[in-house]
């Protein structure tokens, strides 16, 4: 009987999907728990047998909670070996929360440099657990999408679980700011200025002093700096070259000088670098430019080029985890977001998820890894 009523209610919510909306999306969460990944697994092969998707998104990190798996590649990798076309699968490697399963998933990108869940679109939150609901409810009221929660199972919150899941929609509505907080500050760009430290996430400016101590965040629309010229609304890529930045938007390059603010003029993408697979325009996250080289960042892949004249010629295609030697697992195969070069040091640190990675360019090995110990506050 409660395989009919759920069949019933299944097939009402296709047909609805089917004749208001263009395409269908699975979000699986991930667990940092083997067990508990495996049967959200489950759940989400046993929902592709009787729904149609257009895409499936696998959310999950590595290490999250000191675990030793990489989430999103073990739910990928399983849902290949059962027959799942593995075109239709994209893999959300940053999370390592319930919220970060949310932040990063509802921006993740295609192939194509398209965002995969698009206003109006139908998506699924997968999960043996309850915090489903929360994801799906976020997701509707704040992206446009119809969302919907499949749950199965009987995992239960405990007494000592810190995070209430109702609070997740309902704790912040000012969604940049929950989006901010809940990276854990992950930064588009840093840079240093007049003794302050600067980190940019999206359109809102962080300012800690050296010895992280005093702290303001602001909207940068407020803000008379360096960036007030960019217009950050746009997906911006920042490159790290020193005194300026080289900066991507999907379209065109431009470069901007760090003390002054001063814009060059915008240029095409293949007069920076020459003879690269042409899925770097669309898949780069970050970069810097020491040397004479150039060094990309993708979720997964490590691209190298060298100085030939005014251009940057492709080199190598690798992933970090390969180059660079004791290259944390926790950060995936090369899962950066932003990088800064230190101007007096020459030091290259790069970020992701609350943390800061310091490299040795000419060992090609890892200094040190740290947590970026810094507070949000009011503004």
């Amino acid at each position: 009987m409660k395989k009919i009523a759920l069949s019933i209610l299944l097939s009402g919510i296709s047909l609805f999907s089917v004749f208001c909306h263009s395409k269908t999306i699975m979000l699986v969460l991930g667990s940092a728990d083997p067990k508990v990944l495996d049967e959200r697994i489950q759940i989400a092969l046993r929902l592709y047998k009787i729904q149609t998707f257009d895409d499936i998104i696998v959310s999950g990190g590595c290490a999250a909670h000191g675990s030793t798996i990489c989430e999103a590649s073990r739910m990928f990798d399983q849902m290949k070996a059962s027959g799942i076309p593995p075109e239709i699968i994209h893999k959300e490697e940053n999370a390592k929360t319930t919220v970060q399963n949310y932040i990063f998933s509802r921006v993740l990108e295609n192939e194509s440099g398209e965002r995969i869940m698009q206003p109006g679109d139908t998506v699924f939150v997968v999960s043996n657990h309850w915090h489903a609901v929360s994801v799906a409810a976020r997701l509707q009221k704040y992206d446009g999408v119809v969302a919907r929660f499949f749950i199965e199972g009987s995992q239960q919150p405990k007494e000592t679980d810190k995070l209430d899941y109702v609070n997740i929609l309902n704790g912040e509505i000012d969604n940049e700011k929950f989006i901010a907080k809940g990276t854990w500050l992950t930064p588009d760009a840093v840079w240093s200025k007049n003794d302050s430290i600067y980190y940019l996430i999206g359109t809102l400016l962080y300012v800690s002093n050296p010895d992280n101590t005093s702290y303001s965040v602001k909207k940068l629309s407020l803000e008379m700096d360096v960036l007030k010229s960019l217009e950050l609304e746009k997906d911006l890529h920042f490159i790290d070259d020193g005194k300026q930045w080289v900066i991507w938007d999907g379209a065109k390059l431009q470069t901007l000088d760090k003390s002054s603010g001063r814009k060059g003029a915008p240029f095409d993408w293949h007069e920076l670098l020459r003879n690269a697979p042409e899925s770097w325009k669309h898949s780069m996250n970050t970069g810097f430019i020491q040397e004479g080289s150039l060094y990309l960042f993708s979720d997964s892949k490590l691209l190298i080029a060298k100085k030939k004249g005014k251009y940057y010629d492709f080199v190598t295609e690798s992933s970090a985890d390969q180059y660079f030697k004791s290259w944390p697992f926790g950060w995936g195969k090369s899962n950066v977001n932003a990088a800064s070069i230190d101007q007096q040091t020459k030091e290259i640190q790069l970020y992701r998820n609350m943390e800061v990675l310091s490299l040795d360019l000419k060992k090609r090995t890892v200094k040190q890894v740290k947590p970026l110990r810094l507070k949000w506050v009011n503004y």
